[in-house]
């Protein structure tokens, strides 16, 4: 211990000397020296397009539609067919039904039109051929006038049609006779061309079918004749 003389205050106590604080450093952000090289824009562009192209091909194949030749203005039986004369749609995929994608369309462009094309059907591999002679070889051009009722109402040339020879009706004297095949007449053909017939609610039309049917057709006399107008693609003009 330290001796205190009287009259005199005590010495102060020394402080503990603290330790230096370390000096602040300054905080720089620093500027980014980093450029974007063009070669990557170009190249992340390049992904951009493509991801959008192949999201396109993957949307076009899960929605099922392909794009296919329509007719845009009509074309008579025999005239070559031009490339004006035709336009695409979009319609579900089906193999079956004859329809010409648009990506051959020149089997169609300097082609023959083997049966008249009306202007907003879909174009089918059997209404065009490479001969300018008209009816094609192997078919035939038959007359039937159609009654009132046994014609759809909205039946025009290029329609592709199912045609049945109906017998007359019999007195009620006839013996009943067991129900015919109902298909064992039916042949297919396309309309060439629709007019009004003297009787009113009959129309005449002529039919582009084979020839055995074209000669059916045309000896059916008066036995009624009746149409039944079928899908694109569904009859092969025979």
């Amino acid at each position: 211990m330290r001796s205190v003389i009287p009259g005199q205050a005590p010495p102060a106590e020394a402080q503990p000397e603290e330790a230096p604080r370390p000096k602040a450093r300054s905080v720089r952000r620093l500027a980014s020296t980093r450029r974007v090289r063009p070669a990557y824009v170009k190249a992340g562009a390049g992904l951009v397009a493509l991801c959008g192209v192949g999201g396109g091909v993957l949307l076009s194949s899960v929605d099922g539609r392909i794009p296919v030749l329509l007719v845009a203005t009509p074309v008579p039986a025999g005239q070559k067919v031009l490339a004006a004369d035709l336009q695409t749609a979009e319609v579900a995929a089906d193999s079956g039904v004859g329809l010409i994608p648009e990506s051959q369309e020149d089997q169609v462009v300097g082609h023959i039109a083997a049966v008249p094309l009306v202007a907003g059907d879909l174009m089918t591999r059997n209404k065009v051929g490479a001969s300018a002679a008209f009816p094609p070889a192997g078919q035939a051009v038959a007359p039937a006038e159609l009654k009132a009722g046994s014609y759809p109402a909205e039946l025009k040339a290029g329609d592709q049609v199912a045609v049945q020879i109906n017998a007359q009706e019999q007195g009620p004297a006839q013996v009943p006779q067991a129900p015919a095949d109902p298909l064992k007449n039916v042949m297919t053909a396309t309309v060439v061309s629709v007019k009004d017939a003297q009787q009113t609610g009959s129309v005449d039309v002529s039919l582009l079918t084979d020839e055995a049917s074209a000669a059916r057709i045309g000896q059916a006399g008066s036995n009624p004749v009746s149409l039944i107008v079928l899908a694109p693609g569904s009859a092969g003009g025979s």
